[in-house]
């Protein structure tokens, strides 16, 4: 069984449907102590809410990351629960529950941290579907938070065919396409080209259902934020939406290098020998791509 935390407290202590049903009076009796209460403890008492649901994917072991949430989330009073992330002991196990492999020998194209990673994100997707769910907002935990955020991550304003709405930036140009206004002062519009980044999402439970029918029974060999941001943004049956501007941001963009210790980067560089080159058709695409997106391209900025 996968563990999620709720700021300390084991998410799966509880039943769906219990916390369905009683999250509403957990949160209005944490109102009527939260003046009598430190902040902090307002904090613990709001993520008992379930008007948001807000999941951070963390390793147990990253307490510095995790204090940075705490404190990111708790400017907002945004409700929010910690997933313990998936680790490489874990991988067989878990990979195992959706039929999925992955090439962990000395050719692998990624490496275990990776293929953790997007496991812990799968994980989410499938319990989007498990607690029958409208959609979910997934972080990665060394994120900030913008402007109005609290009201942004309540996700009214995409359309039903939607599968995943971006909230992140990564400050590299990319094509827009039709903006349509929502709220706050931002705006959304389809995303048709690459913006990796796995930063901070919403998935709808048809995106959940989409997505897990896509890698189920399947070798996975691209990293999870090139699969969905990239490589199947060609499908007609499958929907991104990109917030403009993004409510949200990795530090190492935001602040051009990284606060926080990372597995990923060390292990990238084992497997970066491995990665299949493209072939000259697909080279030619790429270039192409590359000098319109440098000419025609912008930024979506952070606000």
């Amino acid at each position: 069984m996968f563990k999620t935390k709720k700021c300390g407290e084991n998410f799966y202590d509880f039943s769906p449907h219990f916390l369905y049903y009683t999250g509403p009076l957990f949160y209005l009796f944490g109102l009527l102590l939260c003046t009598a209460q430190h902040s902090t403890a307002q904090h613990s008492t709001a993520q008992h809410s379930t008007a948001q649901h807000n999941y951070v994917i963390s390793l147990t072991t990253e307490q510095k990351r995790r204090k940075h949430i705490t404190e990111e989330f708790g400017k907002q009073n945004i409700p929010f629960v910690f997933f313990d992330a998936i680790t490489p002991n874990l991988i067989e196990e878990t990979a195992k529950k959706f039929n999925i492999t992955f090439d962990r020998s000395s050719k692998a194209t990624l490496c275990d941290a990776e293929i953790a990673c997007s496991l812990s994100h799968i994980v989410l997707w499938n319990f989007v579907l498990e607690n029958n769910l409208d959609y979910i907002n997934i972080f990665e935990d060394d994120i900030y938070l913008g402007e109005n955020a609290k009201e942004l991550l309540n996700v009214d304003y995409i359309n039903s065919d939607t599968d995943i709405l971006k909230l992140e930036t990564l400050y590299g140009k990319i094509m827009l396409s039709k903006m349509y206004h929502i709220k706050c002062e931002r705006n959304i519009f389809h995303l048709k080209f690459k913006h990796t980044g796995m930063g901070g999402y919403s998935i709808t439970a048809k995106g959940a259902k989409y997505l897990l029918n896509k890698i189920k029974n399947t070798r996975l060999d691209l990293a999870i934020d090139t699969l969905i941001f990239d490589d199947l943004l060609s499908q007609n049956d499958y929907k991104v939406m990109q917030l403009f501007p993004a409510v949200c941001i990795q530090d190492c963009i935001l602040h051009g290098k990284s606060h926080f210790e990372s597995s990923l980067d060390e292990g990238r560089l084992s497997v970066h020998k491995n990665q299949i080159p493209a072939k000259p058709l697909a080279k030619i695409k790429n270039e192409f791509i590359r000098i319109k997106r440098r000419i025609f391209g912008k930024e979506v900025p952070f606000k």
